[in-house]
């Protein structure tokens, strides 16, 4: 018999994003926090659709079955934000900015909220990190190690300056919401329209840079390379997958979910990539400036 009398956890808020394209990869995501959780940790998922099929949302509902869980979705008009970006940034999807607009849609009770990219993998609870104390900074991130120097000083930022993966952050909802912290990251992003690559996380690093941020253990966004036995618990397969190390991990989550496995485990998802390649590799003989190939690799997205 239960005790009535035992105080409800409060639920751990978690914010994702997905289009149609990474419904996959999200519900691999969903799939590993919920096989890992505490058995008492309380779970609330705010998804930023995209652009995702029934069938997808169906798929996310059925997740439900591993372990039970709050769902929301919304679908945010970033219209308005596309005018602080150049035109030909693409590396990202559009649905990822909702970074930064998260105060504008999520419900106003919430002071705070975790902030998960949708290529990863979760190998323990998620209660620690959620229950990390803010203090005064608007978010806690971990480092980006392998952030280009000539990048960061391109966006104006000091050789010391450490800057952090936007991958996976917790927001201080309440803060930004005092601060209007997100009409100061739109005027960063005019301000350092001409620099950007990488879209809310330059903008992000720059607004840290002059106010604060909270550092977090490499733990919480480990690059698979640099997995940890017994010590990593958010491992973060991002640039080119296809070459990471512990794949095998990421698949076997895959499995758990109402998809069976990922796109690029798929055979004509990897003949697609290698004539794209090749493609690249074959234009890239008549562009001598490296500039040049670096402008079409991003259009190409080798990942």
């Amino acid at each position: 018999m239960s005790d009535a009398s035992q105080p409800v956890k409060a639920p751990i808020e978690i914010f994702m994003a997905s289009d149609s394209n990474y419904s996959p990869f999200l519900a691999t995501a969903m799939a590993s926090i919920l096989k890992n959780a505490a058995p008492d940790d309380a779970l609330s998922f705010h998804i930023a659709d995209g652009g995702m099929t029934d069938d997808d949302l169906q798929k996310i509902e059925e997740l439900k079955k591993i372990k039970d869980f709050k769902l929301a979705f919304y679908r945010p008009d970033l219209q308005e934000y596309l005018k602080y970006l150049r035109d030909d940034i693409s590396n990202f999807p559009v649905i990822v900015n909702t970074r930064l607009f998260v105060e504008k849609f999520l419900p106003k009770t919430l002071d705070k909220v975790l902030y998960l990219d949708a290529d990863i993998v979760v190998l323990g609870s998620l209660a620690e990190l959620w229950e990390t104390d803010l203090d005064d900074n608007f978010v806690a991130a971990a480092l980006d190690p392998k952030m280009r120097l000539s990048h960061r000083r391109a966006i104006g930022l000091p050789d010391d300056y450490g800057y952090f993966s936007s991958g996976i952050m917790l927001i201080n909802l309440k803060k930004w919401r005092e601060d209007s912290v997100l009409e100061k990251l739109l005027d960063i992003c005019l301000e350092i329209k001409d620099q950007i690559e990488f879209p809310d996380q330059d903008v992000l690093n720059v607004y840290a840079y002059r106010t604060s941020y909270l550092l977090l253990p490499n733990r919480w966004n480990c690059h698979p390379r640099d997995f940890v036995e017994g010590d990593t618990i958010i491992l973060h397969y991002m640039g080119n997958r296809h070459r990471c190390p512990n794949l095998p991990v990421l698949y076997e989550y895959a499995s758990m979910t109402p998809y069976g496995r990922l796109p690029m485990q798929g055979f004509w998802y990897r003949v697609r990539r290698a004539m794209r390649r090749g493609c690249f590799v074959f234009l890239c003989l008549f562009l001598p400036k490296k500039q040049w190939r670096k402008q079409l690799r991003k259009r190409f997205v080798l990942r």
